[in-house]
Protein backbone atom coordinates (compact mmCIF):
# COMPACT_ATOMS: atom_id res chain seq x y z
CA UNK A 1 0.00 0.00 0.00
CA UNK A 2 1.49 3.42 -1.28
CA UNK A 3 1.50 6.11 1.47
CA UNK A 4 -1.64 8.27 -0.45
CA UNK A 5 -3.56 4.84 -0.17
CA UNK A 6 -2.44 4.48 3.65
CA UNK A 7 -4.39 8.07 4.58
CA UNK A 8 -6.82 7.38 2.70
CA UNK A 9 -7.66 3.65 4.00
CA UNK A 10 -7.06 5.14 7.48
CA UNK A 11 -10.21 7.67 9.62
CA UNK A 12 -8.51 10.94 10.33
CA UNK A 13 -11.05 12.59 12.85
CA UNK A 14 -10.46 15.98 12.70
CA UNK A 15 -13.43 16.96 14.76
CA UNK A 16 -15.20 15.43 17.79
CA UNK A 17 -18.89 15.44 16.50
CA UNK A 18 -19.92 14.30 19.64
CA UNK A 19 -22.76 11.83 20.67
CA UNK A 20 -24.95 10.74 18.25
CA UNK A 21 -28.29 12.00 20.15
CA UNK A 22 -27.41 15.49 20.47
CA UNK A 23 -26.10 15.96 16.79
CA UNK A 24 -28.38 18.31 14.69
CA UNK A 25 -30.81 17.03 11.84
CA UNK A 26 -32.01 19.91 9.21
CA UNK A 27 -35.16 18.24 9.04
CA UNK A 28 -35.94 18.76 12.01
CA UNK A 29 -34.48 22.07 13.24
CA UNK A 30 -36.38 25.44 12.36
CA UNK A 31 -36.52 25.78 8.88
CA UNK A 32 -34.42 29.24 9.11
CA UNK A 33 -31.37 27.11 10.65
CA UNK A 34 -31.17 24.57 8.40
CA UNK A 35 -29.23 26.01 5.93
CA UNK A 36 -26.29 26.04 8.44
CA UNK A 37 -26.82 22.44 9.07
CA UNK A 38 -26.62 21.55 5.67
CA UNK A 39 -23.49 19.48 6.10
CA UNK A 40 -24.20 16.92 8.74
CA UNK A 41 -21.82 15.86 11.59
CA UNK A 42 -20.13 13.09 11.76
CA UNK A 43 -16.66 11.84 12.88
CA UNK A 44 -15.39 10.18 10.31
CA UNK A 45 -16.94 10.82 6.90
CA UNK A 46 -16.52 14.58 5.88
CA UNK A 47 -18.98 15.65 3.02
CA UNK A 48 -22.42 13.64 4.71
CA UNK A 49 -24.76 16.40 2.94
CA UNK A 50 -28.71 16.77 2.74
CA UNK A 51 -29.99 18.26 -0.27
CA UNK A 52 -33.01 19.87 0.99
CA UNK A 53 -34.04 23.26 0.44
CA UNK A 54 -32.92 23.77 -3.07
CA UNK A 55 -35.74 25.34 -4.54
CA UNK A 56 -36.80 25.54 -8.34
CA UNK A 57 -37.45 27.51 -11.55
CA UNK A 58 -41.39 27.07 -10.40
CA UNK A 59 -40.47 28.37 -6.10
CA UNK A 60 -41.15 24.87 -5.10
CA UNK A 61 -38.27 23.30 -2.97
CA UNK A 62 -36.93 19.55 -2.12
CA UNK A 63 -37.63 18.38 1.26
CA UNK A 64 -35.03 18.23 3.87
CA UNK A 65 -34.70 14.95 5.25
CA UNK A 66 -35.17 12.98 2.05
CA UNK A 67 -32.19 12.63 0.17
CA UNK A 68 -28.57 12.97 1.44
CA UNK A 69 -25.43 12.63 -0.91
CA UNK A 70 -22.04 11.79 0.85
CA UNK A 71 -18.73 10.21 0.84
CA UNK A 72 -17.75 6.62 1.52
CA UNK A 73 -19.70 4.81 4.45
CA UNK A 74 -16.75 2.47 5.48
CA UNK A 75 -15.30 4.22 7.98
CA UNK A 76 -17.95 5.09 10.32
CA UNK A 77 -17.47 5.21 14.29
CA UNK A 78 -20.37 3.91 16.95
CA UNK A 79 -21.37 7.20 17.07
CA UNK A 80 -21.96 7.79 13.23
CA UNK A 81 -23.69 4.71 13.01
CA UNK A 82 -26.29 5.54 15.93
CA UNK A 83 -26.43 8.76 13.56
CA UNK A 84 -27.46 7.25 10.60
CA UNK A 85 -30.47 5.03 12.38
CA UNK A 86 -31.48 8.78 13.72
CA UNK A 87 -32.04 9.69 10.33
CA UNK A 88 -33.80 6.92 9.17
CA UNK A 89 -31.89 6.20 6.37
CA UNK A 90 -34.04 3.05 4.38
CA UNK A 91 -31.54 2.56 1.17
CA UNK A 92 -28.25 3.08 -0.02
CA UNK A 93 -27.05 3.87 -3.53
CA UNK A 94 -23.08 3.27 -4.07
CA UNK A 95 -21.66 4.41 -7.20
CA UNK A 96 -18.25 2.67 -5.92
CA UNK A 97 -16.52 0.09 -8.33
CA UNK A 98 -15.77 -3.70 -7.16
CA UNK A 99 -12.80 -2.74 -5.79
CA UNK A 100 -13.66 0.00 -4.20
CA UNK A 101 -15.85 -1.93 -2.01
CA UNK A 102 -13.45 -4.82 -1.52
CA UNK A 103 -10.99 -2.32 -0.57
CA UNK A 104 -13.47 -0.17 1.48
CA UNK A 105 -16.87 -2.03 2.79
CA UNK A 106 -19.60 -0.36 4.26
CA UNK A 107 -19.68 -0.10 7.63
CA UNK A 108 -23.68 0.42 8.41
CA UNK A 109 -25.23 -0.39 11.51
CA UNK A 110 -26.25 -4.44 11.82
CA UNK A 111 -29.81 -2.81 12.96
CA UNK A 112 -32.03 -0.99 10.85
CA UNK A 113 -32.49 -2.73 7.63
CA UNK A 114 -30.93 -0.48 5.29
CA UNK A 115 -30.90 -1.71 1.84
CA UNK A 116 -27.84 -1.38 -0.10
CA UNK A 117 -28.07 -1.01 -3.94
CA UNK A 118 -24.65 -1.83 -5.81
CA UNK A 119 -24.36 0.60 -9.05
CA UNK A 120 -20.76 0.87 -9.90
CA UNK A 121 -19.49 3.73 -11.95
CA UNK A 122 -15.88 2.52 -13.24
CA UNK A 123 -14.13 6.10 -14.29
CA UNK A 124 -10.86 5.54 -13.72
CA UNK A 125 -10.49 9.04 -12.18
CA UNK A 126 -13.41 9.02 -9.84
CA UNK A 127 -11.93 6.32 -8.46
CA UNK A 128 -9.12 8.55 -6.16
CA UNK A 129 -7.67 5.58 -4.24
CA UNK A 130 -6.61 3.63 -7.88
CA UNK A 131 -4.64 6.61 -9.76
CA UNK A 132 -2.67 7.62 -6.49
CA UNK A 133 0.16 5.80 -7.69
CA UNK A 134 -0.03 7.02 -10.68
CA UNK A 135 0.33 10.49 -9.15
CA UNK A 136 3.70 9.03 -7.37
CA UNK A 137 5.31 7.15 -10.48
CA UNK A 138 4.45 9.77 -13.28
CA UNK A 139 5.14 13.37 -13.24
CA UNK A 140 1.88 14.71 -13.38
CA UNK A 141 0.99 18.24 -12.98
CA UNK A 142 -2.32 20.26 -12.20
CA UNK A 143 -3.67 20.40 -14.85
CA UNK A 144 -3.15 17.01 -16.38
CA UNK A 145 -5.23 15.87 -13.21
CA UNK A 146 -7.87 18.86 -14.15
CA UNK A 147 -7.97 17.16 -17.66
CA UNK A 148 -7.99 13.90 -16.05
CA UNK A 149 -10.91 15.20 -14.41
CA UNK A 150 -12.82 16.62 -17.09
CA UNK A 151 -12.38 13.59 -19.45
CA UNK A 152 -14.33 11.37 -16.48
CA UNK A 153 -17.45 13.67 -16.33
CA UNK A 154 -17.61 13.46 -19.84
CA UNK A 155 -17.51 9.62 -19.49
CA UNK A 156 -20.02 9.41 -16.79
CA UNK A 157 -22.46 10.65 -18.93
CA UNK A 158 -21.34 8.66 -22.50
CA UNK A 159 -20.82 5.39 -20.89
CA UNK A 160 -22.44 5.07 -17.37
CA UNK A 161 -25.91 6.96 -18.03
CA UNK A 162 -27.57 3.64 -17.86
CA UNK A 163 -26.49 3.45 -14.59
CA UNK A 164 -27.62 6.74 -13.44
CA UNK A 165 -30.78 5.47 -14.87
CA UNK A 166 -31.00 2.56 -12.90
CA UNK A 167 -31.01 5.03 -9.58
CA UNK A 168 -33.18 7.26 -10.63
CA UNK A 169 -36.04 4.29 -11.47
CA UNK A 170 -35.42 3.47 -7.41
CA UNK A 171 -35.90 7.28 -6.33
CA UNK A 172 -39.29 6.53 -7.89
CA UNK A 173 -39.92 4.11 -5.44
CA UNK A 174 -41.39 5.84 -1.73
CA UNK A 175 -40.03 3.08 0.25
CA UNK A 176 -36.21 4.60 -1.35
CA UNK A 177 -36.77 7.28 1.26
CA UNK A 178 -34.63 8.23 3.35
CA UNK A 179 -32.29 7.66 0.96
CA UNK A 180 -28.11 8.02 0.61
CA UNK A 181 -25.99 8.18 -2.52
CA UNK A 182 -22.68 8.01 -2.56
CA UNK A 183 -18.94 7.34 -3.93
CA UNK A 184 -15.39 7.72 -2.32
CA UNK A 185 -14.60 11.16 -2.57
CA UNK A 186 -18.52 12.16 -2.66
CA UNK A 187 -17.72 14.47 -5.49
CA UNK A 188 -17.28 13.39 -8.92
CA UNK A 189 -19.68 10.40 -9.33
CA UNK A 190 -21.86 11.47 -6.67
CA UNK A 191 -21.71 15.68 -7.64
CA UNK A 192 -23.05 14.29 -11.37
CA UNK A 193 -25.75 12.24 -9.10
CA UNK A 194 -26.39 15.39 -7.60
CA UNK A 195 -26.78 17.48 -10.54
CA UNK A 196 -29.02 15.38 -12.42
CA UNK A 197 -31.54 14.77 -9.48
CA UNK A 198 -31.64 18.42 -9.31
CA UNK A 199 -31.65 18.97 -13.18
CA UNK A 200 -35.28 16.84 -13.56
CA UNK A 201 -36.49 18.22 -10.36
CA UNK A 202 -36.16 21.45 -11.59
CA UNK A 203 -33.59 23.15 -9.88
CA UNK A 204 -31.92 26.29 -11.99
CA UNK A 205 -28.44 25.21 -12.93
CA UNK A 206 -27.14 28.09 -10.70
CA UNK A 207 -28.25 26.16 -7.75
CA UNK A 208 -26.67 22.84 -9.18
CA UNK A 209 -23.63 24.23 -9.57
CA UNK A 210 -23.93 25.89 -6.19
CA UNK A 211 -24.46 22.57 -4.23
CA UNK A 212 -21.54 21.04 -6.51
CA UNK A 213 -18.86 23.49 -5.87
CA UNK A 214 -19.93 23.34 -1.85
CA UNK A 215 -17.48 20.18 -1.79
CA UNK A 216 -14.53 22.16 -2.10
CA UNK A 217 -16.22 24.51 1.53
CA UNK A 218 -17.08 21.19 2.92
CA UNK A 219 -13.83 19.47 2.67
CA UNK A 220 -11.16 22.42 3.17
CA UNK A 221 -9.88 21.18 6.73
CA UNK A 222 -10.20 17.38 5.27
CA UNK A 223 -7.82 18.28 1.66
CA UNK A 224 -5.68 20.71 3.57
CA UNK A 225 -4.75 17.51 5.71
CA UNK A 226 -4.09 14.84 3.12
CA UNK A 227 -2.14 17.49 0.64
CA UNK A 228 -0.05 18.29 3.84
CA UNK A 229 0.58 14.99 4.63
CA UNK A 230 0.99 13.52 1.80
CA UNK A 231 3.72 16.20 0.40
CA UNK A 232 5.98 15.93 3.70
CA UNK A 233 5.74 11.56 3.76
CA UNK A 234 6.82 11.15 -0.01
CA UNK A 235 9.65 13.90 0.95
CA UNK A 236 8.00 16.58 -1.28
CA UNK A 237 8.11 14.11 -4.59
CA UNK A 238 4.28 15.09 -4.95
CA UNK A 239 3.37 18.10 -6.06
CA UNK A 240 0.44 20.15 -3.51
CA UNK A 241 -1.26 21.05 -6.45
CA UNK A 242 -1.66 18.24 -8.31
CA UNK A 243 -3.42 16.30 -5.00
CA UNK A 244 -5.56 19.24 -4.22
CA UNK A 245 -6.82 19.05 -8.04
CA UNK A 246 -7.33 15.89 -7.47
CA UNK A 247 -9.69 15.85 -4.35
CA UNK A 248 -11.42 19.46 -5.19
CA UNK A 249 -13.66 20.43 -7.88
CA UNK A 250 -13.76 23.14 -10.33
CA UNK A 251 -16.88 24.61 -12.72
CA UNK A 252 -15.64 23.00 -15.93
CA UNK A 253 -15.83 19.70 -14.22
CA UNK A 254 -19.42 19.82 -14.22
CA UNK A 255 -20.04 21.69 -17.18
CA UNK A 256 -18.10 19.30 -19.60
CA UNK A 257 -21.14 16.87 -18.47
CA UNK A 258 -23.35 18.99 -19.54
CA UNK A 259 -21.51 19.43 -22.38
CA UNK A 260 -21.50 15.85 -23.16
CA UNK A 261 -25.55 16.05 -22.48
CA UNK A 262 -26.16 18.96 -25.20
CA UNK A 263 -23.72 16.97 -27.64
CA UNK A 264 -25.63 13.69 -27.32
CA UNK A 265 -29.07 15.02 -26.92
CA UNK A 266 -29.61 18.17 -27.74
CA UNK A 267 -30.36 19.46 -24.14
CA UNK A 268 -30.88 18.09 -20.62
CA UNK A 269 -34.75 17.51 -21.11
CA UNK A 270 -34.34 15.25 -23.68
CA UNK A 271 -31.69 13.63 -21.85
CA UNK A 272 -33.95 12.91 -19.13
CA UNK A 273 -36.36 11.52 -21.54
CA UNK A 274 -33.90 10.03 -23.91
CA UNK A 275 -31.19 8.83 -21.52
CA UNK A 276 -32.30 8.47 -18.46
CA UNK A 277 -35.66 7.39 -19.58
CA UNK A 278 -37.70 8.82 -17.43
CA UNK A 279 -41.30 10.30 -18.64
CA UNK A 280 -42.91 13.28 -17.81
CA UNK A 281 -45.23 11.23 -16.02
CA UNK A 282 -42.11 9.87 -13.70
CA UNK A 283 -40.62 13.23 -13.82
CA UNK A 284 -44.01 14.57 -12.32
CA UNK A 285 -44.23 11.55 -9.69
CA UNK A 286 -40.70 12.37 -9.02
CA UNK A 287 -41.29 15.89 -8.17
CA UNK A 288 -44.33 14.51 -6.39
CA UNK A 289 -42.02 12.66 -3.94
CA UNK A 290 -39.63 15.17 -3.16
CA UNK A 291 -41.20 18.52 -3.59
CA UNK A 292 -42.67 21.02 -1.05
CA UNK A 293 -44.04 24.50 -1.58
CA UNK A 294 -40.73 26.64 -0.72
CA UNK A 295 -40.20 28.26 2.79
CA UNK A 296 -40.28 31.87 2.95
CA UNK A 297 -38.55 32.01 6.54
Amino acid sequence: MNTLDLILSTPHQLTDAGLAGSRPIPALLPSSERESHRKLPFDNMHNFRDLGGYQTADKRQLKWGCVYRCDKLSSLSEQDQHFILRLGIKQVSDFRSDEERDESPHKLPSTGGIKVNILPITVEAAQIERITARLQAEDATADDMAHFLIEANREMIERFTPVYRQWLELLLQETSFPHVFHCTAGKDRTGLGAALLLSILGVPYQTILQDYMATNVYTAARVDHIVNYVHEKTMYQVNKDVIRTLFTVQENYLGEAFKAIDEEYGEIDAYIENGLGLSEKDRVNLQALLLEPASHN
